[in-house]
């Protein structure tokens, strides 16, 4: 068994998380049909992988409030003109 180095086990990490995030971001694409903007898809993922962050681990509830705000705002941003289109 390989060992790996703290720079590569965070990378691998980090990786791993982006793919998570493009499979959410995939099924929500397919879902909303074009509500959510292309530029948003991604962003969209991850809002719900720092939800899911939030929901598991209450030692860092401050820092992912913060995050999960941001990326709300953000987000908001981006749909916001599709919405008012509708309109």
């Amino acid at each position: 068994m390989i060992l790996l180095g703290t720079t590569e086990f965070v990378m691998k990490i980090v990786e791993m998380i982006m793919e998570i995030c493009e499979l959410i971001a995939d099924m929500i694409s397919g879902l909303t049909s074009g509500l959510v903007p292309s530029e948003a898809v991604d962003e969209l993922g991850i809002l719900v992988i720092l939800i899911l962050l939030r929901a598991g681990f209450e030692f860092t509830k401050k820092v992912l409030e913060i995050l999960i705000i941001i990326f709300a705002i953000y987000l908001l941003i981006q749909v916001l003109p599709s919405i008012l289109a509708m309109f």
